[in-house]
């Protein structure tokens, strides 16, 4: 039995959790707090989720934690076999991790109700070892999430609508591809399925704000959550889309214009040496938003996702990707290096928080 570090309603715990059962993999879940110093000597940073294999090998990073499980003999793959169709639902996947990261702190932060709950979970799971009343722990996590990974994020009165937007827009694009097939692809779960469920199971399905929403507005999203999870691999050989659809196509373009674009932004940053920087997402700017270095390296990643492609492939797949808002997928120019895990050792590298030393300040 592997073990996870993390927690119950972690967005990313969440998301490894979905595969492990996809996978039938026993785990044993257990809290990051108490285990900090084994971690840190296993993987270098604190974060959720953290995995120590059987043999004794740690690993971090959600995503390359499941391209290596997806690699190991004994079920089939989550990755569709149509190179260009790989590539669409990895980016799929990195914009469900990266971006719809900013609207599930948010609706879990900022209203009354979403952050009673969580607090209340996290203070039960994470700080029993604080001789604190439980009231004192729960106001402690509130001003830590909520001035770090809501207000220190971007989050104002300025924003707030376009954030909300953006979770409200993954549900019209996700409930319309669900209307025409179980999954994202097709008959069976990909790695978009499972990047989704980072943000749509622990948080938005979770959350009694947006979960309301969700059972409102994108019923068959909200069904598709309970599919996820109660999923298992067969034998059966997938039955997965060879070309994008209208909805799929849809989605896409929401990608593009929000996570791409933040990406590009992003790297700029980086590249100028900025601990933070502005964007303008769909006719909203940000101000101030943390730069990271680990986003640097997301791009990084689809950037070689993108030369894998054939000449036909890439010529097809730019019929779907908006030019202005995806070109950071082919500029000739890159940005500077990332630096990050240069020896391409993932999940078996040492982990990088994706904000510095944890929460943007």
């Amino acid at each position: 039995m592997i073990r996870v570090f993390g927690s119950r309603i972690s967005y990313y715990t969440g998301k490894l959790e979905t595969y492990l059962r996809f996978r039938s993999v026993d785990y044993e879940l257990l809290p990051t707090v108490g285990h900090e110093r084994e971690i840190r000597a296993g993987v270098g940073a604190v974060q959720m989720p953290i995995v120590q294999l059987e043999d004794g090998r740690w690993m971090s990073d959600s995503t390359p934690m499941l391209a290596w499980f997806d690699a190991q003999p004994g079920a089939p793959s989550i990755y569709p076999s149509d190179p260009a169709m790989r590539f669409v639902a990895l980016l799929v996947e990195d914009w469900a991790d990266e971006w719809l990261w900013r609207p599930a702190m948010h609706y879990r932060w900022s209203f009354r109700q979403d952050r009673q709950y969580a607090s209340g979970v996290l203070a039960d799971e994470l700080l029993t070892h604080m001789p604190l009343p439980r009231f004192v722990k729960r106001l402690f996590l509130t001003i830590r999430q909520l001035g770090g990974f809501v207000r220190g994020d971007g989050v104002n009165g300025a924003t707030r609508a376009h954030v909300e937007r953006s979770y409200t827009n993954a549900l019209d694009r996700m409930e319309a591809i669900l209307a025409e097939r179980r999954y994202l692809f097709g008959d069976t779960p990909t790695i978009a399925d499972f990047g989704c469920m980072a943000p749509m199971l622990r948080h938005f399905g979770q959350d009694p704000t947006p979960a309301e929403i969700m059972r409102r507005q994108a019923p068959g999203v909200y069904a598709w959550v309970g599919r996820m999870w109660n999923a298992r691999a067969t034998a059966t050989a997938p039955q997965l889309l060879v070309d994008i659809d209208p909805p799929l196509s849809a989605l896409l373009a929401e990608a593009c214009e929000t996570h791409l674009v933040q990406l590009r932004e992003n790297a700029i940053a980086h590249a100028r040496g900025l601990r933070r920087y502005d964007q303008e997402i769909q006719g909203c700017r940000y101000t101030r938003v943390p730069t990271s270095r680990y986003r640097v390296w997301c791009l990084e990643e689809l950037r070689r996702e993108w030369q894998r492609l054939d000449g036909k492939a890439r010529d097809d797949l730019r019929r779907h990707l908006p030019e202005l808002h995806a070109s950071a997928l082919w500029d000739a120019v890159p940005p500077k290096a990332s630096e990050y895990d240069p020896d391409r050792r993932a999940p078996f590298n040492r982990a990088i928080n994706v904000f510095g030393t944890g929460v943007p300040r």
